[in-house]
């Protein structure tokens, strides 16, 4: 269990490459050689909720499995094609003297295998998924139709999950119990056939190009890479939605914080680049007179979530319907936004910029990511002036140590001291318990702040600075 160690990709004036694709399979729109607008239309499908689907080999096999053990008993690999009731992992039982074997729950494709939590992440196939599900309750049950609804335990409009409880009924000393066969909305309780309907919410999802560029390479039944010219950055943290307009410094240098008094009223439509921060008066301003993002070098976590109204899941930060994204540099609170950033932002000041905001700290890191395009200097877009390849570019990249070492710059990646940065000291050899309770190695860092603390190791990111 070590450290994350992150290439953070900072590039200036450059040919930047986009790959942009659904989560299952759809209808690409585009062709090579198109030349698109971020709002432009990939691709799209028509899926049904609950994909992907999670198979919990703890729960499969009734005990904890060692992230060595996952390796082995596991026998598909992420990307492979799996059919219903086909093996995912084989467990061999010796005090039982046979293998214990867990099947797919559907066809689909192997995405992602966890050695940490167990699991096998599957993105189940949407043909083969059933749309609806009408089950004989009465039959099930051997009741009389017109008392469905004495036994129903839905009622019409529920959301109920595979293998839910939909009905129950005492029979012979027992209960009788009949579950859902596929997650959805009960949509009917029928007493004169005595059947209950379940359909899965068909929803259509579509994939904008994000930046402007010319469509240099399409996937089949997923999506297109785009290609533009421009510069890119990454940042820490954010919230929100994919989103774009054109880029408005309101900042001095980047120490600034960003109030309420600072936001002009012309910021519809504009991302907005702060300094430091920028404060929930200038967020809810901004937002209000229709800015469609902030870029600044931290927030307050406050702000945030009274901006939002709820909680923020780091595990998945994208708030669907927001259409407006907070990007954070540098990491939680006011911090100073870095040289090199300020600098990008402001030699874009006025260009189009496209932001995404979704930061996600589950099974893969995603980090909010910012493109200012460099084909609409002038008023020129991307729309009638192609990117030559030719152009000249730079690019800047922060380079990686295989090791964490006293003297690298770490960034920690969860409570209680989330985006905070410091300078590692030590590296403890032996296990010791941390916030949380548990006991894992561990470093000692001596934070911005001054404070010196102990961290565990999975939860600091290396990075290099320019």
């Amino acid at each position: 269990m070590m450290a994350l160690f992150s290439n953070i990709v900072i590039r200036k004036n450059s040919v930047v490459r986009k790959e942009r694709t659904l989560p299952s399979p759809g209808e690409v729109l585009v062709r090579p050689g198109d030349i698109v607008g971020p709002s432009a239309v990939v691709a799209k499908t028509d899926f049904l909720r609950e994909s992907p689907r999670v198979v919990d080999l703890n729960a499969e096999l009734q005990q904890p499995i060692p992230p060595d053990m996952v390796q082995k008993v596991v026998l598909k690999q992420p990307g492979d094609y799996v059919h219903k009731g086909e093996v995912l992992a084989a467990f061999p039982n010796s005090m039982a003297g046979e293998t214990i074997e867990v099947l797919s729950p559907c066809d689909g494709i192997v995405q992602y295998v966890s050695k940490l939590s167990g699991k096998i992440v599957m993105l189940e196939d949407p043909k083969s998924m059933q749309p609806m599900a009408i089950v004989n309750v009465s039959s099930i049950l051997n009741i009389n139709p017109r008392s469905l609804r004495a036994v129903a335990r839905v009622k019409e409009g529920d959301y109920v999950t595979e293998g839910e409880i939909i009905a129950g009924s005492p029979t012979k000393g027992k209960l009788d119990i009949v579950y859902a066969p596929i997650s959805g909305i009960v949509t009917r309780i029928c007493p004169y056939a005595g059947t209950i309907s379940i359909v899965r919410p068909m929803k259509t999802l579509k994939v904008r190009a994000q930046i402007p560029g010319r469509v240099i390479q399409t996937i089949e039944h997923t999506g297109a890479i785009i290609e533009g010219l421009g510069s890119t950055f990454e940042g820490v943290c954010g919230v929100g939605t994919e989103c774009f307009g054109n880029l408005c410094v309101l900042a001095q240098n980047p120490y600034d914080v960003l109030d309420e008094a600072g936001v002009g009223n012309d910021v519809a439509g504009k991302i907005l680049a702060a300094g430091a921060g920028a404060t929930f008066g200038a967020i809810k301003r901004a937002f209000d007179l229709g800015a469609r993002g902030i870029i600044a070098g931290g927030f307050n976590q406050r702000d945030i979530i009274s901006f939002l109204g709820q909680e923020i899941d780091l595990q998945n930060t994208e708030i669907e319907g927001l259409d407006f994204a907070l990007m954070m540099t540098e990491g939680a609170g006011f911090m100073p936004m870095s040289s090199m950033v300020w600098e990008i932002l402001n030699e874009g000041n006025g260009l189009l910029t496209s932001v995404d905001g979704v930061t996600k700290f589950d099974l893969q890191i995603k980090r909010p990511w910012a493109f200012i395009d460099y084909s609409s200097r002038n008023g020129v877009h991307m729309n009638v002036h192609p990117v030559d390849p030719g152009e000249e570019s730079t690019h800047r990249l922060l380079t990686r140590r295989q090791r964490i070492a006293p003297g690298d710059l770490v960034r920690c990646l969860r409570e209680p001291y989330f985006g905070l940065w410091g300078i590692v000291e030590d590296h403890i050899t032996q296990k010791t318990p941390v916030e949380s309770g548990e006991i894992m190695e561990t470093i000692k860092v001596r934070l911005d702040d001054g404070r010196s603390v102990n961290v565990a190791e999975t939860n600091v990111e290396v990075v290099v600075p320019v």
